[in-house]
Order: structure tokens, then sequence, then C-alpha cells
């Protein structure tokens, strides 16, 4: 949708409004500056920055390529390979993420036991995380019953860390559990693909890997989840080494 070398020159701050441009096109079409810069939270000088950033004069001129990418929408292939990974991995890398991987790594590690979550292709990816983090020595327990009861439970999670796998961020199912975990005192870690969505901010740590979302049909969500196995596998492996450290250090 948009040109990638541009969006990798936004800031943190302009990224929330290139992800709600994105996830948001038709509404954007008739929304003005100062309504984007309401629904992000930013100021309308940001909102018109990162418009010239994504390589367009003005508001109108953003808002005729919209209109072009929704009416080819339903001719559009999906992405290649080759474009998912290039795109994750322009921003995968910053120093930022970095720190944000290696602060979950430390939380995984410290605690008693790992929940993994997950809904739909989310849920099998979380079943794939769990299998991956036991087999390095952790203590993990796949959820995958989505009503799972955990607020008819008694006891505290107070050392215990929730990784919830949800594209959207959205699904109040997932929303409502973690609200019940959270409420038992677990900390909570999400994979999401934006960093602006509700679980996103009712997380500890939130990894988002901003991919442009890819429908069929309108309704069926094919974005892709090698970003996901990709930051599974870094958690991970990583999670193994710093506990391998912490053994040795205590020799």
């Amino acid at each position: 949708m948009f040109n990638q070398e541009n969006v990798k020159l936004l800031t943190n701050t302009e990224l929330k409004v290139y992800e709600y441009i994105v996830q948001h096109t038709q509404k954007v079409i008739r929304m003005s500056v100062r309504e984007i810069a309401s629904e992000t939270h930013v100021s309308p000088a940001t909102v018109t920055r990162t418009i010239s950033k994504l390589g367009f004069e003005n508001i109108w001129e953003c808002k005729l390529h919209l209109k072009e990418m929704d009416n080819r929408k339903h001719n559009k292939k999906v992405f290649e390979t080759s474009e998912i990974v290039e795109e994750f991995f322009s921003r995968s890398m910053q120093s930022e993420y970095e720190e944000k991987i290696q602060s979950a790594v430390e939380l995984i590690a410290n605690s008693e036991v790992a929940l993994f979550f997950g809904i739909g292709t989310s849920g099998l990816i979380a079943a794939y995380a769990a299998r991956q983090f036991s087999n390095l020595g952790q203590s993990t327990f796949h959820i995958q019953d989505a009503y799972y009861p955990f607020h008819l439970i008694s006891r505290q999670y107070t050392n215990t860390v929730a990784i919830i796998c949800s594209v959207s961020g959205e699904t109040d199912i997932i929303l409502r559990k973690v609200g019940d975990l959270k409420s038992l005192g677990s900390k909570i870690i999400s994979i999401t693909n934006s960093s602006t969505n509700s679980l996103a901010r009712q997380s500890d740590i939130n990894l988002a890997y901003h991919l442009t979302p890819e429908y069929v049909d309108d309704e069926v969500n094919v974005t892709s989840q090698l970003p996901v196995v990709f930051l599974i596998e870094t958690l991970a492996r990583r999670n193994y080494n710093y506990m391998q450290q912490m053994l040795n250090n205590k020799l």
C-alpha cells in the first residue's frame, strides 16, 4: 500500500498514524487531518508530517491513493514471502525492538510457568510456541480452550507470564482472558501486528511486527505469521541461553 522505504523513516509516533491509516482505510478516506490526529492521540502537525514522509504532498493526495488501493483490493494478489520478510526485518532489528525482546526474555526466564494462548491461526502458533519453549527447558502450558475459566480460579498467578498471540489484538474473548489473567497477577506479553490495539495497551510488553494487513474476500485475515514464528524462535532460544547463564553464575 505504501513504499516501505518511506515507512522505515517513520518515528514511533508517526508509526501510530501509519498503522491507523492502514487499518482504517475506508474511514480515513472520509476524515480530516484533525480527526485522524484525534483518533491517534497525536498533533495535526504529526499527521501532516507522516503523510509527507509517506510520499504525499497533502491529505487529499493520500486519500486518492487510498481510494485507488481500495478499488483494486479485490484483484490484489497476496504478498510474496520475500516482500513480507523485507517489510518485517527492516524494523525488527532496531535497538528499541531488541530491548523489548530482552525484557521479554528476562520476564519469561524468571517466571515459574509460561502460558501460551491464541485463537485460530494464532492458536496454532501458540501451541507451536509452547512446545518450542518446553523443548528448551521452560515450564509451559498451552491454553487450547478459548473459554478456559480463569475467572473462577482463586489461586494467584503472580509468578506466571502469559504470551498471547493475536493479529488484530481486538478479539473480545482474548481481551477477556487477558483481563482475567491480569486480575490473578499474571504478566502479559503480547505479539500483535500493531502496537496501538487494545491487547497491546493491556500488555506489560508488546512485540508488534507492523505488516500491511492482508485479507481474502474482505473477511479472511491472511496476514503472514512469519514474523510471529521468528519472534517465538528468538524468545525461546534467548530464554534458554539466559537460563543457562543464570545457572552458570550460581556455580
